[in-house]
Formats: structure tokens, sequence, C-alpha cells
């Protein structure tokens, strides 16, 4: 093979250095059988057109098979005087069959339409899997939400006790997360399993091709059909970097809170062994390493994204040559999106809670004053803000004291609110009881979403129907184009052997 396939109108050989800053061959691994697979329905388009005869169809899709079975096998590597995996291919091509045959594969199209081609369909792939991996984080949170409905916990603001609640309500909080980044993921699938091919360099093509049956035969659900809009677009690029960056944020902050519980101070859960790191000096750690990297590409994925949104900001409308260097970027924030959602997936199923440890927590802390508060609104008459106060005092002479409000009696209420509001205040009989054991609160809320029993239970059920329903999207949407593409080997076969 040799380069300079498209250097026709150009009497001089490309400088070498230019050469080496023009190239896109050492990242192009990434689109390569995208690159085969739509050239062959490419071509396949131009046979059915009559664009091609039965021979030449043969000849070329035999000579892109050769080529895709030597890069399977691993005996063929990206490498020469080629400015891009196209050009590569075509080249590939050229020798195999021919020029007056080989010649013709490039038909009605431009490396523009074309990398858009191959760009979607490999961003299509990325999301399928992102998909598949969002879906079982979530399941493994839902699972561990059935485990842990009645393991009470200290629900935070500001890194502050704030309310007393169930580690299960915790999970299905970032469930409902994951299920809207789910949303966006499908959302943004549905704009990005789109053809462009057939736009050609921007204008369309006085031939006849038939855009809608390459669409068809590669799985997409129609064309980008404005030929200027098909190669200068690259909005679905920007939109999946924007879907995984919020998922990345969300994934950041469940690694942070892990962090956090894993450690002496709170001890409220251990990462397995097999997915903690330890100290080259100190015999005792068992760190998390492996979610403080989470946090920090979380940190590289944003990067990466202001990254593309700089490049495609100043680009005039068609195709330039910035656009290439957005694909380096896409890929990595893609490759480590799906890798963070399994390894997090992985440290989900394997932590261990410790129980004891989060009632213990709780039962110290201040944190049911709010349904002090509430029970003296609604069972004295007291206005929030009367109750607020009465409530701070009490919590402030208790913190003093080293009491717990475990021990707040009748005698003690009265005489606070009667310093406080002027007037002695009292709660029905047993009402107080409710603080005395910390697991009863939550069976006092009321609200809807709120961590009362029947309604984590109730979120449970309805979180299961949404995953089983999500579950069987995916699995149609990933038959739908594994039998497109089994459609498309059989009609390469019979052309072939013909």
């Amino acid at each position: 093979m040799g380069g300079g396939v498209y250097r026709s109108r150009l009497s001089k050989p490309l400088d070498e250095d230019a050469f080496h800053y023009l190239s896109s061959l050492s990242e192009d691994a990434e689109i390569f059988l995208e690159d085969i697979l739509g050239t062959e329905a490419h071509v396949v388009m131009l046979y059915e057109q009559g664009l091609l005869s039965r021979l030449e169809v043969s000849k070329i899709l035999s000579a892109i098979e050769r080529l895709r079975s030597l890069w399977i096998d691993g005996k063929l590597s990206l490498e020469g005087e080629y400015e891009d995996v196209h050009e590569f291919i075509e080249a590939f091509i050229l020798k195999e069959a021919g020029i007056e045959v080989g010649g013709k594969v490039h038909t009605g199209r431009s490396r523009n339409d074309q990398v858009a081609l191959d760009m979607r369909l490999r961003v299509r792939g990325y999301l399928l899997e992102i998909w598949r991996l969002l879906l079982d984080l979530a399941e493994t949170l839902l699972s561990r939400a059935e485990e842990e409905q009645g393991t009470i916990m200290v629900l935070y603001t500001h890194l502050q006790h704030a309310q007393i609640g169930y580690l299960s309500h915790y999970f299905l909080a970032h469930l409902d997360q994951l299920l809207r980044d789910l949303e966006r993921l499908k959302s943004c699938y549905r704009r990005v399993n789109r053809s462009p091919l057939g736009a050609s360099a921007i204008g369309g093509s006085i031939l006849p091709l038939n855009r809608l049956r390459v669409a068809e035969l590669l799985g997409f659900e129609g064309i980008i059909e404005n030929s200027v809009d098909a190669v200068s677009s690259r909005d679905f690029v920007l939109e999946a970097a924007s879907v995984s960056a919020i998922l990345m944020a969300h994934l950041s902050r469940i690694a942070e809170d892990l962090v956090v519980w894993s450690s002496t101070e709170f001890g409220y859960v251990e990462l397995p062994d097999e997915l903690a790191s330890p100290s080259s000096i100190m015999p005792q750690k068992k760190n998390p390493c492996i979610l403080e990297l989470l946090r920090a590409r979380a940190g590289k994925v944003f990067g990466l994204l202001t990254s593309l949104l700089s490049i495609v900001k100043g680009v005039p409308t068609g195709y330039n040559r910035d656009l290439q260097e957005s694909k380096p970027s896409l890929w990595e924030i893609l490759k480590t999106t799906r890798d963070s959602l399994k390894i997090l997936g992985k440290v989900f199923k394997g932590m261990t809670v410790k129980r004891e440890r989060l009632l213990e927590a709780a039962s110290k802390s201040y944190a049911p004053a709010v349904d002090l508060a509430e029970l003296l609104i609604k069972h004295s008459g007291l206005s929030l803000r009367e109750a607020h106060r009465v409530v701070g005092e009490l919590v402030r002479r208790f913190t003093e004291e080293g009491r717990s409000l475990r021990s707040l009696d009748p005698e003690t209420l009265r005489n606070i609110s009667q310093q406080v509001l002027g007037r002695a205040i009292s709660l029905p009989e047993n009402t107080l009881n409710i603080l005395k054991d910390v697991s009863r609160i939550p069976l006092e809320r009321a609200t809807r979403g709120s961590p009362n029993p029947k309604e984590i239970k109730r979120m449970i059920e309805e979180r299961r129907r949404v995953l089983d329903e999500a579950e069987a999207e995916l699995k149609s949407e990933v038959k739908k184009i594994r039998e497109r593409e089994e459609k498309l080997k059989e009609i390469i076969s019979k052309l072939i052997s013909k």
C-alpha cells in the first residue's frame, strides 16, 4: 500500500512534518471496523443502484472482507503514509481490486460524510455499552435498597447530621439520579442513531444514491437529511459527551460519599479487599484509591467536554479539519464513563455495610430535632418558628450537658418552653417515646417520597418496573442492530459468492 490516494490536484508529496501534524492514523483504530462496515453498506447500495456491476461489487467486497479478517486476526496495523483510516482502507482496496474496480468504492462519498458516519456508529456502540452498565449499576442499587430497608442511618446536609432515615432511601436517591441519566442517554441515542452518508462533501451527489437504504443496512433509524447539516454538525458529539459528564458528576458524588463513609471516623462501609489499595509503608491502611481515581476522572471528563465545546464553537459551516480533533477527546470521555460505571457497580456489589455503626451514629445524633419540632407543631399548636426556638434551646443545653434527645422528659420540655416562650408546653402522653427508639422516627413521616418504610417499599416496586422496561428496551435495540448486521453479512456473502 502506498500513500497519496487523494493527492491528484497536488504536484508534490506532503511535507513530512505536515504529514505528522495532519495525520489521525494513530488514533483511527477506534473506528477501523466502523469504517469497514460503512464502506460495505455503501458498496452494496452502489450495486443495488446500478453503479457497480456484479463482478465489481464481488471484487470490492472480497477485498474489504480480507482486510477485515487481517485486522481482526491482528495481522494488520495502521501505519504508513496515510492521512487517516479512510485513505488506508481505500488504498488496500485499490491494491487488491485494481484502480478500475477498486477506484469505484468511494463513488458518491466524501471523507466528510464518511467520518461522520464512522463516529456515529462508534458513539452508538459506546452508548449501548453505557446503557447496559447503567442498568447493571441501577439494578445493584435497587438490590441493595431491598436488603437495607431496615438499616437506620443519619441523612446529611452540609456534611452535618440532618434527619434520620434509612440506607435504602439513600440508595434509591442515587438510583433515581441514574434513571434520569438513562433518560438523557436514550434521548441522545435517538439523535445519534441517524446516518449522514450520502451527503458527500457537503452538497449531495448527482448520482442516484439511496441514502435511506444505507441507513437501513446499518441499523440507523433514519438519516440526517440536510447534507450541510450531515457533514457540519457535531452536536451529537457534544451531547454524548455532555450526557457522560453529567453521569460522571453523579458517580463522582457517590464515590465521595463512599470515600468518607469508609474512613475510620465514619466507619459506615468497608470496601472489599479486591477493590482496595494498600500503603507502601503503613501496614494498617486500606485505601479507597479506586474511588479517588473515579473522582479525578470525572474532572478529566469535564475538561475534555470543555475542549470539545471550544473546538466546535468557531468552526465555519461545513466540514473543517478542526473537527478531527474531537475524536480522541470523545473516545476518552466515553471509555472513562463506561469503565467508571463498571467499577462502581463492583464496589456496590462487594462493599460491606456496617449496620451497627450506622445505628450507633443515628442513636447519638440530634437529627431527630426537626421531628420534635414538628411534633410540637402537630400536637401543641406552635408555629414553626416557636417550635424551632424551643428545640434549638433544648439542643444547645443538651449538647453542653452531654445529653441525647432520647433522655428528654416532659418536665424538661415544660421548663425550657416556659423560659423560651413564656408558657409551658407539653406533648400528649407517650409522644416523646418516639425519640427513645431512633428506628421509630421515620415511621412518623407522612410525605410522599420520604423514608417512611411504606414509601420505600412503594418506590422499590415502582423502580423495579422502570428497570424492567428499560431492560426490555435495550434488548430490543441491540437485537434490531444485530439483525441488520446479520442481514448485511448475508447480502455481502451472496454478492461475493456470485
